[in-house]
């Protein structure tokens, strides 16, 4: 039986970690101006809100599904997204029930740096989701977190927030707390 680790199954959720598959290049955008660090900080939680709900409509049987998360990320998000998306996919499993965006805490703005504009620390509650196998067994390691932290850094894209995921990690920050 194929099992993943905890932050693997976390993946589906948050589409955390790196991938040893090189993303694919995309242009440099030249940044969007924010008027201020709140309104870069609003635009980075409504990005992140869209891609919960983007996140929430997965059918693993169906990667026409998967499009509207990889709209909402770029760089290494994307290509992990992708990757994990696809072995799922390939393995047959299903995911049932939902996740819900649980907590967003700003920590960076970086207005001159158009591939890492803002930083913040984010909580998602996964308590309701299971992953199973294509035998019906639960590939969600019990000793998961119903309450996921992670750094999420959001980058310049053509979205409606004119921000995209780029990475995101999980952390034991206090960001659930």
């Amino acid at each position: 039986m194929f099992r993943r680790s905890a932050a693997v199954v976390v993946a589906l959720a948050v589409t955390l970690g790196a991938t040893a598959c090189q993303p694919e290049p995309t242009p440099t955008p030249t940044g969007p101006a924010f008027a201020s660090e709140d309104e870069a900080f609003a635009a980075a939680e409504e990005t992140y809100r869209a891609y919960v709900d983007a996140l929430n409509q997965v059918d693993l049987s169906d990667p026409e599904t998967f499009e509207a998360v990889y709209a909402w990320t770029t760089g290494e998000a994307n290509a992990g997204a992708r990757k994990s998306f696809s072995e799922m996919h390939a393995e047959g499993w299903t995911v049932s029930g939902v996740s819900a965006f649980d907590g967003f805490t700003p920590s960076a703005f970086s207005p001159s740096t158009p591939t890492s504009i803002v930083t913040a620390e984010v909580c998602l509650d996964v308590s309701n989701v299971d992953v199973t196998d294509a035998s019906g067994q639960s590939v969600v390691p019990e000793s998961r977190k119903d309450r996921q932290p992670a750094i999420v850094t959001f980058a310049a894209a053509d979205s409606a927030t004119s921000l995209a995921i780029s990475t995101s990690e999980a952390t034991e920050s206090a960001a659930c707390s």
